[in-house]
């Protein structure tokens, strides 16, 4: 891995990358706060899903019991309680795992809020350099190649960088330029767009 995985302590003063001896100058200078409007921004898919997983298990608990009550008082003939499990089942299923992502999510947006990240961008030709910041005290420095990342995204508002399966870096993209944004993708290995 070479420079990119060194320490902060053996990094050059300015905090750019050496490459055989050259200094060479970032392509790509973002910040990004992580604070409850980009939470919210980041999270609005997953919570709608959420919602939606909660919304459907309760449409099929109310089902069960209507169908169940009818199919008790003889109005209509149920052939196969299969059916009547899969509602009860299913729908307890979804509702629960829908408020609990729900309820989760929320209790971890609000503690990463309250520790006011910030985090700063240097992106290279051979990586990036990914600089943490918690209540305006710098915590950490990382040197990642492109290839270090497990996956790297692209969605309308955001450039992902997911160092492993759970946890990202955004980049968003409404403080780059569009020359800025096709540099990222070039760098990234990105499909090119027209903006």
């Amino acid at each position: 891995m070479g420079e990119w995985k060194e320490n902060e302590a053996q990094q050059p003063a300015d905090g750019a990358p050496q490459e055989e001896g050259a200094q060479s100058s970032p392509c790509v200078r973002t910040r990004v706060a992580i604070d409850a409007a980009l939470q919210k921004r980041l999270s609005g898919t997953g919570r709608i899903v959420m919602l939606c997983m909660m919304l459907v298990g309760i449409a099929m608990l109310i089902a069960y019991l209507v169908l169940s009550v009818v199919w008790e008082e003889g109005l209509i003939v149920i052939s196969d309680e299969f059916w009547l499990d899969f509602l009860l089942w299913v729908g307890a299923l979804f509702f629960g795992l829908g408020l609990v992502f729900f309820i989760s999510s929320g209790r971890a947006n609000k503690k990463q809020i309250a520790l006011a990240f910030v985090n700063e961008y240097e992106f290279y030709a051979e990586g990036v350099v990914i600089r943490d910041y918690r209540a305006g005290e710098h915590v950490s420095t990382s040197r990642l190649r492109y290839s270090d990342f497990e996956k790297i995204r692209e969605n309308k508002e955001f450039f992902l960088l997911y160092p492993n399966r759970v946890t990202f870096y955004p980049v968003d993209k409404a403080f780059l330029t569009p020359e800025e944004r096709a540099i990222m993708r070039t760098f990234l290995r990105l499909p090119a767009k027209k903006e």
